[in-house]
């Protein structure tokens, strides 16, 4: 990273990291909010402005493969990583979560504080837009909203995906399923290192979700290149009664570890 892009990087943490500090001050009351009004923007236009920036350098570097723009994508993760850091702050104990069907991959859709009302369609054949209301009318709802939220972090649409999870995690910061999915967006935004601190939340629940052991790894490997967690996170998935398709799945994944470990190992 050359040096103008470190400086970049670093004004957009700065500004970031003022405005968890920013949250956290006015939560004890030590700024009034018409005062932290004005500090808040200026923070909000710094981040933006030095991500901006940034995704330019990197387009017109001439020694570095060219990069697809994703700086919406992570102010998302950026701002949210603010919200999140200040909702953890406030947390004491996890709070307890459902039984998850045996041997699947938690969805988030059983997670919810009250009962998702029932859909007389395909989920699949509702769209965003569709879902959004629905959200919008079961606020209460935490399974729903993660799951729609799932599906923008499909589509690639960080910043919607990512407003969701901070309102998830508002509602229910101890919800396992919202950290876990969490810890993966910001994986696709290249936040490996926070990616990591947020399945770990999720692996202390009571009844951690299979989804966090299986992002751990990937976190593990292709985020933090480290093929030895990766193989011992694979290693408790194995513990579980896995489904055909999720085992082969994790065999997968082993072998391209295994690969890593022999490659750094010559």
């Amino acid at each position: 990273m050359s040096g103008e892009r470190a400086r970049l990087q670093e004004l957009a943490d700065q500004a970031l990291r003022d405005l968890a500090g920013l949250d956290r001050q006015v939560d004890d009351g030590e700024i009034p909010d018409a005062a932290a009004a004005g500090l808040r923007d200026r923070y909000e236009t710094t981040a933006a402005r030095a991500l901006a920036a940034l995704d330019t350098a990197e387009e017109h570097s001439p020694s570095e493969p060219r990069k697809p723009r994703r700086s919406r994508g992570r102010l998302a993760a950026y701002a949210l990583t603010a919200i999140a850091a200040v909702i953890a702050a406030a947390v004491l104990l996890p709070l307890s979560v459902g039984e998850r069907p045996e041997g699947g991959f938690v969805t988030g859709n059983e997670l919810g504080a009250s009962a998702a009302p029932p859909l007389s369609r395909d989920p699949a054949t509702i769209s965003n837009a569709e879902l959004e209301t629905v959200v919008a009318d079961n606020p209460g709802v935490i399974g729903m909203r993660l799951a729609l939220a799932q599906r923008f972090t499909e589509q690639g649409d960080y910043e919607r995906a990512a407003e969701h999870y901070a309102e998830a995690l508002r509602r229910d910061p101890g919800n396992p399923a919202a950290q876990a999915h969490f810890g993966w967006l910001l994986l696709q935004v290249g936040r490996p290192v926070e990616a990591m601190e947020w399945v770990d939340r999720a692996l202390d629940a009571a009844q951690p979700p299979l989804d966090a052991l299986w992002f751990k790894a990937n976190i593990a490997l292709h985020g933090l290149d480290d093929p030895n967690t990766a193989l011992a996170t694979l290693e408790r998935m194995r513990q579980r009664d896995l489904p055909p398709t999720v085992a082969q799945q994790v065999d997968k994944l082993a072998a391209v570890a295994r690969q890593r470990q022999e490659e750094a190992g010559r």
